[in-house]
C-alpha cells in the first residue's frame, strides 16, 4: 500500500514538474505584465473605478445576467480565499521562505490585470442561449417553461431575446475559445479552429478534475484534519470518528448550495465572504500588532530574500532565488487563481451589458486575496517564527528503527507550552535528514511510541520521545535508514496547522479555534463555488444533462476527501491541473486581448465624460 502511494505520489510529483516548468511561470508573469503594459496599468482604474461598480451604482435591472457585480465578485472570491490564503502561504513561505512573499505580491498585482482581460472576456463571448440546469428547476423563472429553448429538435429564441431562465448564461475560457475562436475560424475554413477546440476541451477537462482536487478534496482534507487535531482528538461518538459526521454535514451543507446553481452560490457568497474575510484579517492584525516593532525587519527580509538566497535554520533547509521564486509564483496562482480562467465562469454570470466594467470588478479579486488575505498569513508565519520550526530535539541513538529524541533546552518560551502539547497529543515528528534543499524534500515523517514525561507536563519535563521507524507499511524504511544520531526532530507541521500553530504563539486558542474556523468557513466558500466552475467544464464536454450528475458526484467527493488519510498527491495533482488550465487559458486572452482594449478605450472615455447611466 505505501508502495503504491509513493508510486502515485512520484507520478503527482512529475505531473506538477514537467507542468509547472520556468517557461510556464515566465508566462504567467510575461502576461501578467504585457497585459498591465498595453492597458496602462488597468489596475489604478480597478482601484478607483472598481467600488463604484460593486456598490451597485451601475447595476441596471434590465441587463442580461442572473448575479449583481458584488455577487459575481464574491462568488469568484468565495473560490479565491480559501485553502490557498492560510495553508497554501504556510507551504510558500515554509518552502520557499519569506522570498516567496514577495513573488506572491507580484502575480497579485500583474494578477489584477490578468483577471481583467478574462473576465472582460468571459462577458463578452458568453453563451446566453443556454437551455435551463435541470438540477434547479426550482429557481427557474416563472415565464422559462413557456419559452422556447435549445432542446434538441427545437426552434432557439429570436436573436436578441433576453434569457430569463437560471441557466441561460454561461461563459469563460472555454466559451470564448469557442465562440471568438473556434466558429469564426471554422467558419473560414481554417483549420486552426481545431487547435482552439482542443484547447477548450482540455481546459474543460482540467476545470473538472480541479475542481475535485484543489476545490474539493484539498480542502475537505484540512477541515478534517484541523477539526481532528484542534478540536476532536481521539474523542468519539458512538464508536464513530467525528470527522465521518463532520463530512456528512458538510456534505449535506454544500449540496444544499449548489443545487440551486449559481444565483444560490451567489447569494451565499455575498454574504458569507465578507464576514470571514473581517474575521480573519482581525484575528491576523491581532497577532501583527503585538509584535508591531518586528514587522519593518520582515518586511525588509521578504524583499531581500527575494533576490538572494536564504540561509537554513530550523527544519528550514535554505533555498535558492529560483525557489523562493517558484513558491511564490504556484501559490499565488493557486490562491488567487488570475490568468487560470476560473473565476472568468461566475463573472459571466453578472447581470451586466458592459463586459469592461466585470473585467474591473473582477480585478479587486487579486487584490483582496493576495495583497490583503495573503499577507496577513504570511506576516503571522515570519513573525511567529514558526516558518523556520525550530527544532524539538536531537536524535540521540537509533537502535533497529527505535529512535532516541533528546529535547532541545533552547526552546523559545512562546514555544514550550504548544510543543509539550503537540509531543504528547500528536503522532509524529519529523527528523531532519539534510539540508540545503527545501523542508518539502528533506525530511521523514517517523511516529511516536512512546514520551518520557514527568508530572508536570511541561517542556521541561519532556525527557525523552521515543519514535518507531521499523515498520515499512508507515515508513519508507530506505529513508529510514538515512537517521543518523545529532540530526534534528521537528513538529509534524504543515499547511493550515502550521499557520495555526503561528497564531497560537501571541495568544495560546486563536489558532487551534479561531484558524479552525477560518478554515471550515474557507474551505466551504471554495467548494461551493468550484462546484460550479467544474459544472460548467461538464455541461460544455456533455451537455446540460451532466450537471446533475456532476453535482451528485461533487458532493461524494467532498465527504471522500475529508476521511482520507494524505493530502500531499491530491496537492500535487490539482497543482498540474491548476498549470494545465493556465496554459490552455492564456494563449487564447493574448490572442483576444485587442478586442478587450478596443472595449476598454470606448468604456472609460464614456466613463470619464460622464456618458454612464448611474442606477442610485
Amino acid at each position: 500500500m505505501l508502495a503504491f502511494a509513493l508510486d502515485l505520489g512520484k507520478i503527482a510529483g512529475d505531473m506538477v514538474n514537467l507542468v509547472w516548468g520556468p517557461w510556464l511561470f515566465f508566462l504567467l508573469l510575461g502576461c501578467g505584465l504585457l497585459f498591465s503594459v498595453i492597458s496602462k496599468f488597468v489596475q489604478v482604474r480597478i482601484l478607483t473605478h472598481g467600488y463604484g461598480c460593486i456598490s451597485g451604482k451601475y447595476d441596471n435591472p434590465d441587463d442580461t445576467g442572473h448575479i449583481s457585480h458584488f455577487q459575481a465578485l464574491c462568488a469568484a472570491l468565495s473560490a479565491t480565499i480559501g485553502l490557498g490564503n492560510i495553508a497554501g502561504v504556510a507551504v510558500a513561505v515554509s518552502v520557499g521562505g519569506p522570498g516567496a512573499v514577495f513573488w506572491m505580491w507580484v502575480v497579485g498585482v500583474f494578477g489584477m490585470a490578468l483577471k481583467f482581460m478574462e473576465c472582460t472576456l468571459a462577458v463578452m463571448f458568453r453563451d446566453v442561449r443556454d437551455v435551463p440546469d435541470p438540477s434547479a428547476p426550482a429557481l427557474m423563472e416563472k415565464d422559462a417553461e413557456s419559452r422556447t429553448l435549445e432542446y434538441e429538435g427545437e426552434q432557439p429564441p429570436e436573436p436578441g431575446a433576453k434569457p430569463t431562465a437560471r441557466g441561460e448564461v454561461r461563459g469563460g475560457p472555454m466559451w470564448y475559445m469557442q465562440k471568438a475562436l473556434v466558429e469564426p475560424l471554422k467558419a473560414r475554413g481554417n483549420i486552426l479552429w481545431v487547435v482552439f477546440k482542443i484547447l477548450a476541451v482540455l481546459f474543460a477537462v482540467a476545470t473538472m478534475l480541479n475542481s475535485f482536487g484543489g476545490g474539493n478534496m484539498f480542502q475537505g482534507w484540512n477541515v478534517s484534519d484541523m477539526l481532528t487535531r484542534h478540536v476532536f482528538g481521539t474523542y468519539k461518538v458512538a464508536g464513530i470518528e467525528p470527522k465521518y459526521l463532520v463530512a456528512l454535514a458538510f456534505s449535506f451543507l454544500v449540496a444544499m448550495v449548489i443545487i440551486g446553481g449559481i444565483k444560490r452560490i451567489g447569494e451565499v457568497a455575498s454574504k458569507l465572504v465578507p464576514f470571514m474575510c473581517v474575521f480573519y484579517v482581525a484575528g491576523a492584525l491581532f497577532v501583527i500588532l503585538n509584535h508591531a516593532a518586528d514587522v519593518p525587519h520582515y518586511i525588509g527580509l521578504i524583499f531581500k530574500s527575494a533576490f538572494t538566497p536564504t540561509a537554513e535554520g530550523g527544519a528550514f533547509a535554505g533555498v535558492t532565488v529560483w525557489i523562493a521564486f517558484q513558491q511564490g509564483l504556484r501559490r499565488a496562482c493557486f490562491s488567487n487563481e488570475a490568468g487560470e480562467g476560473s473565476a472568468a465562469m461566475a463573472h459571466a454570470a453578472a447581470q451586466t451589458d458592459e463586459p469592461i466594467r466585470e473585467g474591473v470588478v473582477a480585478g479587486i479579486g487579486p487584490f483582496i486575496d493576495t495583497i490583503i488575505i495573503c499577507t496577513m498569513s504570511a506576516l503571522v508565519l515570519l513573525i511567529s517564527g514558526v516558518w523556520q520550526r525550530p527544532a524539538v530535539g536531537i536524535v540521540a541513538s537509533v537502535d533497529n528503527g527505535s529512535i532516541v529524541v533528546e529535547r532541545n533546552d533552547d526552546v523559545q518560551e512562546k514555544y514550550q507550552a504548544l510543543y509539550a502539547d503537540i509531543v504528547n497529543n500528536d503522532d509524529k515528528l519529523r527528523v531532519q535528514l539534510a539540508s540545503g534543499v527545501g523542508v518539502e524534500f528533506a525530511d521523514l515523517a517517523v511516529p511516536i511510541a512512546s514520551v518520557d514525561m514527568g508530572e508536570g507536563g511541561a517542556w521541561q519535563d519532556v525527557k525523552t520521545v521515543t519514535l518507531d521507524a521499523s515498520d515499512p507499511d508507515t515508513v519508507d524504511q530506505t529513508e529510514a535508514a538515512r537517521i543518523l544520531p545529532g540530526m534534528e526532530v521537528h513538529l509534524d507541521i504543515a499547511g493550515a496547522d502550521m499557520t495555526a500553530f503561528a497564531f497560537d504563539t501571541t495568544f495560546v486558542g486563536l489558532g487551534r479555534y479561531g484558524v479552525t474556523l477560518a478554515v471550515c468557513f474557507f474551505a466551504f466558500s471554495t467548494m461551493i463555488s468550484w462546484s460550479y466552475y467544474g459544472e460548467k467544464g461538464a455541461e460544455y464536454l456533455l451537455g446540460p444533462g451532466a450537471i446533475l450528475p456532476y453535482k451528485f458526484l461533487f458532493v461524494i467527493f467532498v465527504f471522500l476527501g475529508m476521511v482520507l488519510e494524505e493530502f500531499k498527491t491530491v496537492y500535487d495533482f490539482s497543482d498540474a491541473t491548476t498549470g494545465l488550465m493556465v496554459l490552455c487559458n492564456l494563449p487564447a486572452v493574448l490572442i483576444l486581448s485587442p478586442a478587450v482594449l478596443r472595449a476598454a478605450k470606448n468604456y472609460f472615455k464614456r466613463l470619464d465624460s460622464g456618458q454612464m447611466k448611474k442606477f442610485e
